[in-house]
């Protein structure tokens, strides 16, 4: 790999540099800047992995996360099981599809490489990995798809906008 990403755990005292960053002008890249700023701190507190991404010359790159839920799953009728969930991932717009190359490569993959990697080694075994995406969020969907994702019954309605968000589940591959 041409530029390798390196791996921060995420604390409250990295706030003040990560300020200001732009993941993008649509509502929900602006909400992923919103959930570093406002919700990783608590979410640290609930239990929640975050992780910052410097390439190497150290500029922030992104964030990703991870923690766990409760969905019935494998379907509907099953009963509720802990699955690991991607609360937050994101990528600053200045390195979206970089570095230039295969897309295997690229920061983003790297980092979904990087949760997906976490997610296999979770206390307990958990099944499968999930996220909720924005319906507006084609470039996301279909990233996520690409990394093995499959779209899934659960839902989540923002209280505040009505959006429904879409769930992916992806079964978690162990060595």
């Amino acid at each position: 790999m041409s530029d390798v990403l390196r791996v921060v755990p995420f604390t409250p005292d990295m706030l003040d540099p990560v300020r200001g960053f732009d993941y993008g002008e649509e509502p929900y890249q602006k909400e992923l800047a919103d959930w570093l700023l406002n919700e990783a701190v608590a979410a640290l507190r609930r239990g929640t992995k975050v992780w910052l991404y410097l390439n190497q010359v150290g500029e922030f790159v992104g964030y990703g996360s991870l923690g766990v839920t409760r969905w019935k799953y494998p379907d509907s009728a099953s009963p509720r099981t802990e699955l690991v969930i991607v609360p937050a991932v994101a990528l600053r717009k200045e390195f979206w599809r970089k570095p230039d190359g295969p897309s295997e490569e690229r920061y983003s993959s790297q980092i979904m490489r990087h949760l997906l990697n976490v997610a296999a080694a979770w206390p307990g075994d958990p099944p499968a990995v999930s996220l909720f995406v924005h319906p507006d969020n084609h470039a996301a969907i279909k990233f996520y798809e690409r990394f093995g994702f499959q779209p899934f019954f659960h839902t989540y309605t923002d209280r505040t906008t009505g959006i429904v968000y879409r769930s992916y589940t992806r079964p978690i591959s162990r060595p």
